[in-house]
């Protein structure tokens, strides 16, 4: 089990490398209303902020389910925010 302070890195790094891909459809395609880049944009700082949050509030008795769990969200939610990136190009 990796260190809560590594998850909260990498929670990060997934939400910095989500945006950025955000901005490079953007560039690519300047027909893409503002507005759907801006959801898109806080959906991303809502992933980052939920899961940085719950990292911070695990129960001492459940952790290996707490992960195992969290990791599965984690990962819903990160596809879910590339399928709408790729659905605004």
């Amino acid at each position: 089990m990796a260190k809560r302070r590594d998850m909260k890195k990498a929670v990060r790094r997934i939400s910095e490398d989500l945006m950025v891909e955000c901005l490079a459809v953007r560039q690519d395609n300047k027909d893409i209303p503002q507005a759907d880049i801006e959801n898109v944009a806080k959906s991303i700082l809502l992933l980052q902020a939920d899961f940085v949050n719950r990292l911070s509030h695990v129960d001492k008795r459940q952790v290996k389910r707490f992960f195992a769990q969290y990791t599965d969200d984690l990962a819903t939610s990160t596809n879910e925010i590339v399928d709408s990136i790729f659905h605004l190009a």
